[in-house]
């Protein structure tokens, strides 16, 4: 069958394939630092340092979009069956849509009012925390999916994306506990700052939507072969 997954096994495209793993590696470097700057504003209340990490994660997601654009003029240019090449476009937006959450709710904590967001209760803290951290090791798994679509070990594949689910499930979870504790809790926060607080938790949420995203399609792309 003429898919993605039988033509990443053939490296009939070379820089195509070698692009897409970089493309997917700085992806995970732009989560990555994004939970260093969660734990440097948390951790260590060091509100400037964060706000310099925070920056570094814009950096690094606008040049995770140049990768994907580079993908896409690649693709354009060279022969490929159309399914092929729409299957491609399609796993390279999956993938830069896990940086693009980062990025936002990066930008929301750069601008936020970080007095209202300390006084939240610790415990809501240190939730964030594990749900940032629950994200980057989704990330990595999916990155782990990706570099394997060279290798075609499908059972793998399929195990591994069933713990992306997992994680998922488990931020999901979290960011659930979280809502609760910030509607039961009445700390003296600006309204406006209290919508930003949400926004930026539930973003934190969509990196590890996104991450399943990436998974799911992969496996879909299994099952069509397999089919």
């Amino acid at each position: 069958m003429s898919n993605l997954f039988e033509w990443f096994k053939s490296r009939n495209e070379e820089s195509v394939i070698n692009k897409t793993l970089v493309h997917m590696q700085k992806v995970l470097e732009t989560v990555v630092e994004f939970e260093k700057g969660l734990s440097f504003l948390i951790e260590e209340r060091n509100k400037e340092l964060a706000l310099k990490v925070f920056s570094r994660v814009n950096t690094l997601e606008h040049q995770a979009d140049i990768i994907r654009r580079n993908i896409l003029n690649t693709i354009s240019k060279v022969e490929l069956p159309s399914k092929i090449r729409e299957n491609l476009m399609h796993l390279v937006k999956r993938i830069d849509d896990i940086a693009n959450a980062a990025n936002a709710s990066a930008r929301i904590f750069i601008y936020m009012n970080h007095n209202d967001f300390f006084n939240l209760d610790e415990d809501i803290h240190q939730k964030i925390l594990e749900m940032i951290r629950i994200s980057v090791e989704t990330v990595i798994k999916v990155k782990y999916m990706v570099n394997k679509l060279l290798i075609a070990e499908e059972t793998e594949l399929q195990e591994i994306g069933e713990k992306v689910s997992e994680l998922e499930h488990k931020c999901d979870e979290l960011q659930f506990k979280i809502n609760r504790m910030l509607v039961s809790d009445h700390p003296d926060i600006n309204p406006f700052s209290a919508i930003e607080i949400y926004n930026s938790i539930s973003i934190i949420e969509v990196i590890t939507d996104n991450a399943e995203d990436v998974a799911d399609y992969i496996i879909m792309l299994i099952l069509s072969k397999t089919s």
